[in-house]
């Protein structure tokens, strides 16, 4: 992308510049001809450039360019002053909303489901190093989409570490879906009992979102935490859960060696499938899960299936 079109200019327009400073002051005529289009054409792409002080008229049908330098320090003088502008009426309009829906300004609540689904899908855009989340497992859900941006915001480095409720492991597309993400870089955590949808952006706010059944009908509520000690805490309640989570493996580790799949196992146990959904996922038999199970203890001085899985974490194996 070129420097005029980084500015909001068309290709066009760039193109047209460059050619009036490499060739001078011409008639619209005489510029069309060089460059191959259309005169209306041209003079839409020159208006473009007159309107930022690029080029000037000479009369009607004469234009010559202008120095680059003057009219940039102009412009960013007009966008400074506008984004001045939009942060005043951020403020204005953050207390007028606050009025409407809230009386703490540290608290923006959301009238729908929609709005919270918008503010989601800012999240990959606006994310500067760290995106933390909790969900139940909205890939679970029909379309099993995942959230647009998300492989763009991993790629230019932006962190990103998920704990998604057991439900994604009973679901094959969803979580083919998430170990996706996991080969793109996410960090992801499998918990059996994620309680709410939380979403934290670097340290600077926070997207919460609870579903529950109100007058027989299921009721989304939604609200975005600014920094603040609510945002502390929701911080607080996340690392709590990432530390009692268990990872999810990586599909190419688990076809490859025999540790992986043990790690996987211990996934799903952790999680708090059953013998049975587990022999499903894995496509052996529940008595083969069983012995796996037994031996596992046995190896690692377990009595019951809640010590193995510490014993497991102690080891280095989730």
């Amino acid at each position: 992308m070129g420097p005029l079109q980084a500015l909001g200019l068309s290709a066009a327009a760039e193109r047209t510049y460059l050619d009036l400073v490499e060739c001078g002051e011409c008639v619209v005529s005489e510029l069309a001809s060089r460059m191959d289009v259309p005169s209306h054409d041209v003079a839409s792409v020159l208006e473009e450039l007159h309107t930022i002080g690029l080029v000037e008229w000479r009369d009607a049908e004469t234009v010559l360019p202008l120095p680059p330098r003057l009219a940039m320090e102009a412009l960013a003088e007009r966008r400074s002053r506008e984004a001045a502008a939009a942060r005043d009426s951020a403020e204005i309009l953050s207390q007028v909303w606050s009025r409407s829906f809230g009386e703490r300004s540290d608290f923006e609540l959301l009238p729908s489901h929609q709005a919270g689904r918008r503010v989601l899908d800012s999240v990959q855009r606006l994310a500067r190093e760290r995106v933390r989340a909790m969900t139940l497992g909205n890939l679970s859900t029909e379309g099993h989409k995942i959230v647009d941006g998300l492989f763009d915001a991993l790629a230019r480095g932006v962190e990103y570490q998920v704990i998604y409720g057991a439900r994604v492991l009973h679901d094959q597309q969803a979580l083919r879906m998430v170990q996706r993400c996991v080969d793109a870089g996410e960090e992801a955590r499998v918990f059996a009992h994620v309680p709410m949808n939380i979403t934290l952006v670097d340290d600077r706010w926070a997207l919460v979102a609870a579903r529950a059944p109100l007058v027989g009908r299921p009721h989304v509520a939604a609200v975005v935490v600014h920094d603040s000690p609510f945002l502390t805490g929701l911080a607080g309640v996340f690392d709590a859960f990432w530390r009692m989570a268990v990872p999810i493996t990586a599909a190419d580790a688990a076809d490859r060696d025999a540790p992986a799949r043990t790690k996987q196992l211990l996934t799903y146990l952790s999680a708090g499938l059953t013998d049975e959904a587990i022999a499903r996922e894995l496509g052996v038999s529940e008595r083969t899960i069983a012995r796996r199970i037994s031996r596992l203890q046995e190896l690692l001085g377990a009595q019951t299936r809640f010590q193995l899985g510490l014993q497991a974490s102690r080891q280095g194996w989730l």
